[in-house]
């Protein structure tokens, strides 16, 4: 095992604040990789050196040797399933480190465990993580039988009947391009783990800050059930609303995760709780429709106007749906005043020959509206067109 510097300097550090001795840890080559003396870091010890090479149990120096570069105090070798992986040295006189040596070097051998431990569950966590996204996301598997075998050796059952939810935070895109916001979707991530572990599950990855979660064949009923479940226990943790796409019913699980996708698009745009693939209607449309005849609508409907453009007339029918047409709600939202709400939805009519406040002109923008969700959110062939095109 290799003991990286970051590491070794957090080891250093945790032990220090307990002891009051100066703190060494060299690593196998002998070399000084974290100090309490921030001097020393980078230095050759020979100390550690002997121990390395002659499997001693011990080096102690009696007074400073300046010419090899140690310092009086005792050197233990770190030793993680009888090899030694390195070596900790404490720094003063005989009585002051033969009792707090021993000690000193237990802890940092737990604590390099630990993170052993902890090192092994990443990579663990992303050959399964890998493992999903192949099998589920991409749907690129040629040999069946070899992801078959391949999921087998995680404890993955492909053949076993199963359900698929997707869930994030609502209002994701408040949390993702900042570090407090990162910090609110790893305690998200530690809570579905745990709520999954509470219930038998652990088949579950992130992807784009949402949660995959593979759960046993059940009705729609107890998945709706489930999920309720979820998302009481995750606001009784952090007070967050979520949004939960169901699959439907499906043998091919990378079809029921388009389906699960489609429905987590569906909640997060309307900022539902649950919305379930077999529910879904005119979004359920929208998601058939070819990429070229989605561009063709876009592009006629909009006629010349640039992508920015079209997606400042988006934000303007996202916050008129997401308040059911009150005019001074959506000005409120979008931070206008009336008068000029007014004036960009006649704008807006003006350009595409339809009123979003007509019940009989509505749908046409309605479906423009989807449409360019879909597009955006599954980053997909029309949106490169679009780009070209515009």
């Amino acid at each position: 095992m290799h003991i990286s510097k970051n590491a070794a300097m957090q080891i250093v550090d945790e032990i220090s604040q307990l002891v009051k001795q100066n703190i060494n840890l060299m690593d196998e080559t002998g070399h000084i990789i974290a100090s309490c003396d921030k001097s020393r870091i980078g230095d050759f010890h020979y100390g550690a050196y002997k121990i390395i090479t002659e499997c001693l149990d011990e080096y102690y120096l009696k007074k400073d040797d300046k010419e090899r570069g140690m310092k009086q105090g005792i050197n233990l070798p770190l030793e993680l399933d009888g090899e030694i992986v390195g070596v900790v040295g404490i720094t003063g006189s005989h009585d002051e480190v033969i009792t707090a040596g021993r000690l000193i070097k237990k802890m940092t051998e737990i604590l390099l465990m630990e993170r052993r431990v902890s090192y092994h569950q990443l990579m663990d966590k992303r050959v399964k993580n890998a493992f999903f996204e192949e099998w589920l996301i991409n749907d690129g598997y040629k040999n069946f039988d070899d992801l078959r075998e391949r999921g087998k050796s995680l404890g993955i059952d492909i053949d076993k009947p199963g359900r698929i939810i997707i869930v994030s935070i609502d209002e994701l895109d408040e949390y993702k391009d900042n570090q407090e916001g990162q910090s609110v979707i790893a305690k998200f991530e530690n809570n579905v783990a745990a709520f999954l572990n509470r219930n038998g599950y652990k088949a579950h990855f992130r992807n784009a800050s949402r949660q995959i979660i593979l759960i046993d064949d059940m009705t729609t009923e107890k998945v709706i059930e489930f999920s309720n479940e979820l998302a009481d226990y995750i606001y009784e943790k952090q007070k967050l609303n979520l949004n939960i796409g169901i699959a439907g019913k499906s043998d091919d699980m990378h079809e029921a995760y388009i389906q699960a996708h489609r429905a987590w698009n569906a909640a997060a745009n309307e900022h539902e709780k649950i919305i379930c693939y077999e529910d879904m209607s005119l979004e359920l449309l929208v998601n058939c429709i070819p990429a070229k005849i989605k561009l063709e609508y876009i592009t006629k409907l909009f006629k010349n106007s640039s992508v920015d453009e079209v997606k400042e007339y988006m934000s303007l029918l996202k916050a008129y749906y997401k308040e059911q047409g009150s005019i001074q709600a959506v000005s409120d939202s979008l931070y206008i005043h009336k008068n000029t709400l007014q004036y960009r939805i006649g704008k807006l009519k003006e350009l595409t020959g339809y009123d979003v406040r007509k019940p009989s002109e509505n749908p046409a923008l309605y479906m423009a509206y989807l449409i360019m969700q879909d597009i955006e959110m599954e980053k997909s062939e029309t949106y490169a067109l679009l780009h070209e095109t515009k």
